[in-house]
């Protein structure tokens, strides 16, 4: 399953970077493309084991703003 999330405040290769190995280490996540220039990451998952909302959750901690797009 696809999930894609907007992020915002990303400014340069290095936020990217981060968000993306934020993503990367939660369980059942399969792939990761992040997009400074979309403002999103597109996550592959498996819907049954991955935790979207922990993920946002995680990605806002550090500082970013994410949420699931609809």
């Amino acid at each position: 399953m696809e999930k894609i999330l907007s992020v915002e405040g990303m400014t340069c290769q290095h936020c990217v970077k981060r968000v993306a190995k934020i993503i990367e280490k939660a369980r059942g996540v399969s792939c990761v493309q992040v997009s400074l220039e979309q403002k999103e990451a597109v996550i592959s998952c498996d819907p049954a084991l991955t935790d979207v909302p922990g993920i946002v959750k995680e990605i806002n901690e550090f500082g970013f703003s994410a949420a699931e797009k609809a």
